[in-house]
C-alpha cells in the first residue's frame, strides 16, 4: 500500500486511491529533481575538457557553464517555463559569464558557485529567523502538484511544532551552503580552473547528499516524539 499523508483514515473508497495517486506525484517530482540535478553534476565538467583543447579557458568555462542555459530551452522546448531555482541558476550563470568575458577574467565563472551558495545559505537562515521557512515551501511545492493538496499541507504544517520542525531544517541548510559557499571559495582561489571544474560537481552532491540524509534523519525522530506533526508519508493499512 502506497504512503499517505497526515493521520486520515482509510476508507474502502480512498484508502488507495489517494495514497497512491501522492505516492505518484512524489516519485515523479523526485525524478523531476534527478534529472534536473545530475546533468548540473555532469555536464559542465565535461564540456569544459572537451572544449579546453580547441580554445582558451575562458571561453571553455563560459561554454561548460551554460549547462543552465541548455536546461531553460529543454524547458521551453517541452511547453514548460522554468521554475524559480532555474531561473536563480539561468541568472547567475549569465551574469558571471558576460562579466568573465568582459574582464577576462575567469573568476567571475569560477567563483559564482560560491556566491550562489552564500545567498542561498543567507536566505534559508533568514526565513527560520523570520519564522517563513523556506524549507516548508519547498516540502509543500514537492509534495503535491494541485492547489487544494498545496492549501491542505500548508494548513496542517502551520501548527507550531511542524513549522518549529521546518525552522531547524531551513537554520541547518542555511549554515551548510554557507559553509559550501566557503568552501567553492577556497578551491576558486587555490586550484586550476580544470581541477575546480572536475571537483565542485561532485563534492557539492555529496554535500547535499549529506544534508538530505541530515534532515530526512532529524525530521524521523521529531516525527516519532510528535506523530501528529506528519511530515513523512506513513504507510496506509
Amino acid at each position: 500500500m502506497g504512503p499517505t499523508y497526515g493521520r486520515q483514515e482509510p476508507s474502502a473508497e480512498s484508502s488507495e486511491g489517494p495514497a497512491q495517486t501522492m505516492t505518484l506525484h512524489s516519485s515523479r517530482r523526485i525524478s523531476t529533481v534527478l534529472w534536473q540535478v545530475v546533468p548540473g553534476m555532469v555536464l559542465p565538467g565535461l564540456i569544459y575538457f572537451v572544449v579546453s583543447h580547441h580554445t582558451s579557458v575562458i571561453v571553455a568555462l563560459a561554454v561548460a557553464s551554460s549547462v543552465p542555459l541548455l536546461d531553460a530551452l529543454v524547458r521551453l522546448a517541452s511547453g514548460r517555463a522554468p521554475n524559480a531555482m532555474s531561473a536563480l541558476f539561468l541568472a547567475g550563470a549569465v551574469l558571471s559569464i558576460a562579466l568573465a568575458l568582459w574582464s577576462g577574467s575567469s573568476m567571475f565563472i569560477l567563483a559564482k558557485g560560491a556566491v550562489l551558495s552564500g545567498a542561498l545559505g543567507i536566505v534559508f537562515a533568514l526565513s527560520a529567523a523570520l519564522k517563513r521557512p523556506l524549507t516548508r515551501y519547498l516540502a509543500i511545492r514537492l509534495s503535491s502538484q494541485h492547489a487544494e493538496g498545496r492549501r491542505r499541507l500548508a494548513e496542517r504544517w502551520r501548527q507550531p511544532r511542524a513549522l518549529a520542525v521546518f525552522r531547524v531544517l531551513s537554520l541547518g541548510w542555511g549554515l551548510l551552503l554557507l559553509v559550501q559557499g566557503g568552501q567553492q571559495a577556497a578551491l576558486a582561489l587555490t586550484v586550476s580552473p580544470g581541477t575546480m571544474m572536475a571537483l565542485e560537481p561532485p563534492v557539492q552532491l555529496v554535500v547535499t547528499v549529506l544534508g538530505i540524509v541530515a534532515s530526512i534523519t532529524y525530521v524521523r525522530r521529531r516525527q516519532q516524539a510528535y506523530p501528529e506533526i506528519a511530515l513523512i508519508p506513513e504507510r496506509a493499512s
